[in-house]
């Protein structure tokens, strides 16, 4: 194969890089079936390629053969029956939801690139976006599943059929009956993902597949529990001061005021806004803006009033400015979609920034604990300021025996994102090499400090390869020998996503 025509398939959304011997286009699942029982037979990794629009180079072949899908789309592949939509794995997020609003329904999740990433990439790594304060990520959401395993046995999986008895979920497939441990649900109250979970509600085997990354089996199709259609309600709030902003969303966290049941609340630092000001002006944020929220909720027809009316009172009751140009409410859906352009606006502004510099960003992906919304904000605020306090006297030293120089002082940085679920994301936007080390260094501090909270190192982009070693670091050995147990039960040569969640083998 030429390295021309494998080059397009090595690198992700986050410049992550691989390899591969070999490349097979097929979306073909007898196909499939018969390539991985080969690859099986003689240990070769296989690793399936859609998208790529990880963050973590899951999608990334570490050696072996790489299988590319097709990367057509459209609703029309999306079968939208009552309740439920299947759809190819491959299809855009945004076309499974565009089906659904066809069908009058609508689809929870709401990952940030909706518009790139496929339902098959946001099931594997239990993607989700600004509504998972109200409906969580994409796995609670799946109903079925066609999966591949790596001996080519094909199980299509129906959640319910499968619950886990005496701690192991047990699958009946040709070779006999396999028995699989059952690995704990997610924390409560903490988004997180972290490889393979249970939810808390109707655990199935089905959820092992969920947040896999390609690890466990090939996901071909996938069944989504719908919602139906109801009206959005939407605010953009400017704030002069970031403190009644975070008690204003600690309040929403634990008991909003009534008639708000927001599902999704969305924050900007003053260095976001100042980006996306800077790069879009027809935003037109306020010079005296602080911090900025975004929030929805739906409502039933009718109630567009009351709604606002609540938003409005509980907004000034929190000391949120009565101004409308700090204060707007969606009036329309031109209005909804002028907010969410304003969302998207600051992630792009960060990203140019980077490729501005000509150096990839550093973005977090923390998830801290229910109770430490104040602290996590202040943490990020004084770690950027003051890289040595953050890294601490052995971590200085460490860095400095490592690259002969001390680390940089201070950091630019921008913080966005899901605020509402302590899921903040920092981006460290390095000017040079030098700052590019001292962020890497940062993050993984960071990343440690947040976890010894009871926090995730990851909220939502999974774990793949270039979170992989710090997993090991923070999760407690049983638990990463469970994982290695299911993958065993599951993968026993060893061949999907190698090198995704941990090293295998190990």
């Amino acid at each position: 194969m030429s390295d021309d025509a494998l080059a397009p398939y090595l690198v992700d959304e986050a410049g992550n890089r691989g390899s591969a011997e070999r490349l097979v286009r097929t979306g073909d699942l007898a196909e499939i079936a018969a390539l991985l029982r080969q690859a099986s037979a003689v240990g070769v990794p296989v690793t399936f390629s859609a998208r790529r629009t990880s963050l973590t180079g899951s999608a990334l072949p570490d050696g072996g053969w790489l299988v590319v899908l097709p990367e057509d789309s459209s609703p029309d592949l999306v079968v939208v029956d009552g309740a439920e939509a299947t759809a190819p794995a491959r299809v855009l997020v945004s076309d499974v939801e565009a089906a659904a609003d066809a069908a009058g329904r609508f689809f929870g999740p709401d990952p940030t690139s909706r518009k790139t990433c496929s339902i098959g990439g946001a099931v594997a790594c239990n993607a989700s976006g600004a509504r998972s304060f109200r409906y969580g990520p994409t796995g609670a959401w799946v109903e079925g599943l066609t999966v591949c395993l790596a001996s080519g046995e094909i199980l299509r999986l129906r959640r319910g059929e499968h619950p886990p008895i005496d701690g192991a979920f047990h699958l009946q497939t040709a070779a006999g009956p396999l028995v699989i441990p059952c690995p704990p649900a997610h924390p409560a109250g903490l988004k997180d993902s972290l490889g393979y979970a249970t939810q808390r509600e109707r655990p199935d085997v089905i959820d092992l597949f969920v947040g896999s990354e390609g690890t466990l089996g090939y996901l071909h199709d996938v069944t989504l529990r719908l919602l139906p259609r109801r009206e959005i309600f939407a605010a953009l709030v400017f704030w002069d001061a970031v403190g009644p902003a975070l008690d204003f969303v600690q309040q929403l966290q634990t008991a909003p005021p009534a008639g708000l049941a927001p599902m999704s609340v969305e924050w900007f630092d003053r260095a976001s806004l100042e980006l996306a000001a800077a790069r879009h002006p027809r935003l037109g944020v306020p010079a005296s803006a602080a911090a900025a929220l975004f929030v929805e909720q739906r409502h039933d027809k009718g109630d567009e009033d009351a709604v606002a009316m609540a938003w409005y009172e509980a907004l000034l009751a929190a000391g949120a400015p009565d101004d409308d140009r700090a204060l707007r409410i969606a009036r329309n859906k031109r209005d909804l979609e002028a907010f969410r352009e304003f969302r998207h606006a600051v992630p792009e502004s960060i990203n140019a920034l980077a490729r501005g510099r000509g150096l990839r960003k550093l973005g977090t992906d923390l998830a801290w604990p229910p109770g430490t919304l104040h602290q996590m904000v202040a943490y990020y605020d004084a770690a950027v300021a003051d890289v040595h306090q953050a890294l601490g006297a052995d971590g200085v030293a460490a860095f400095t025996a490592a690259h002969g120089h001390p680390p940089a002082s201070r950091l630019d940085a921008a913080a966005f994102g899901h605020i509402g679920d302590n899921h903040v994301h920092l981006n460290l936007l390095p000017r040079d090499a030098a700052e590019a080390a001292a962020g890497k260094a940062l993050y993984h501090a960071m990343s440690l400090h947040c976890a010894a909270l009871g926090g995730a190192i990851s909220g939502e982009h999974g774990v793949g390869k270039s979170k992989r070693d710090v997993l090991a670091e923070v999760l407690p050995p049983a638990r990463l020998a469970q994982m290695r147990a299911i993958k065993a039960a599951l993968d026993p040569a060893g061949v999907l996503g190698r090198g995704n969640l941990f090293s295998w083998p190990g």
